[in-house]
């Protein structure tokens, strides 16, 4: 019964990391409510990511009355002029804003309601939204499942060496298999696939996502050598590599993540993001 509780409160806890990652960074969409200067009621979701060719980077808003407004947006960190696109709202039906961009683009938009003449910010004042290729659910799934499998065992491993409880030692080998699968096969296929590059962390680049992946891999491989000189100071190895995998996963998700340099691409005349741009998976 107390292994079982263990892995279910390993379980909770990964969980909470995933929705912690989710929920904070960068890609999750902006969302709210409020009450325009007319008296409309109005929910809004405005995405931060969007895939190509996929119609889903289109705002949602919900009104109890009739709305039009205003969509001003522009790419992200240029000097482009701002594009202006009047909207209607009506309930469910998304609000198209913006043109696909290649893979790493950005666009930066505001969403305003314009009663009598009178315009009115919905949401944020800048939102800033990310273009990113389809990445097929074959290669998705399993780096998901990995990753959070990695994670629990290296919560149930930790919550072990914290309790003095016998440390499964095959398990350190299959938790460093799930982390090499998930993180590294199935991660640089999924950014391939999304951004259009392999590897972007040390040594060929600072991209996050990649360089966060690698520090659970030196550790966790610390703690497989510790197994297999005998296992000494097996629980301070645990321990640590449990310590590296949470502060790694206390980064919010996609943070410092792709961002393609436009004036970049308008040099080559490319629409493939260059392959020394900041990648980060999606």
């Amino acid at each position: 019964m107390k292994k079982i509780l263990l892995w279910l409160l390993s379980f909770l806890i990964t969980a909470g990391f995933a929705v912690f990652q989710r929920a904070t960074g960068p890609t999750y969409p902006a969302r709210g409510s409020l009450l325009t200067a007319s008296g409309v009621k109005v929910s809004y979701r405005l995405p931060r990511s969007c895939t190509i060719g996929a119609n889903d980077c289109g705002l949602k808003l919900k009104t109890d009355k009739p709305l039009s407004g205003i969509i001003e947006w522009k790419r992200y960190k240029t000097s482009d002029p701002v594009t202006a696109v009047p909207f209607t709202a009506s309930p469910d039906r998304p609000c198209a804003f913006a043109p696909d961009q290649p893979p790493a683009g950005k666009l930066e938009y505001a969403v305003y309601a314009v009663e009598n003449g009178a315009r009115s910010l919905i949401g944020p004042q800048k939102v800033v939204t990310r273009f990113k290729g389809a990445v097929p659910a074959w290669v998705l799934a399993p780096h998901i499942f990995f990753m959070f499998f990695f994670m629990m065992i290296s919560v149930r491993l930790a919550l072990s060496a914290l309790m003095n409880w016998p440390i499964m030692k095959s398990v350190i080998f299959l938790n460093l298999a799930f982390l090499a699968a998930g993180g590294f096969i199935l991660g640089p296929l999924t950014q391939h696939y999304a951004f259009g590059a392999y590897w972007t962390g040390f040594p060929f680049g600072h991209d996050l996502t990649d360089n966060k992946t690698l520090l659970p891999l030196i550790f966790w491989a610390a703690a497989a050598v510790s197994v297999m000189r005998g296992g000494a100071n097996l629980r301070k190895w645990v321990l640590a590599a449990f310590l590296a995998t949470a502060a790694v996963y206390f980064i919010p998700h996609s943070v410092l993540g792709s961002e393609l340099d436009y004036s970049t691409l308008e040099k080559t005349g490319s629409q493939q993001v260059p392959a020394a741009g900041k990648n980060g998976r999606p």
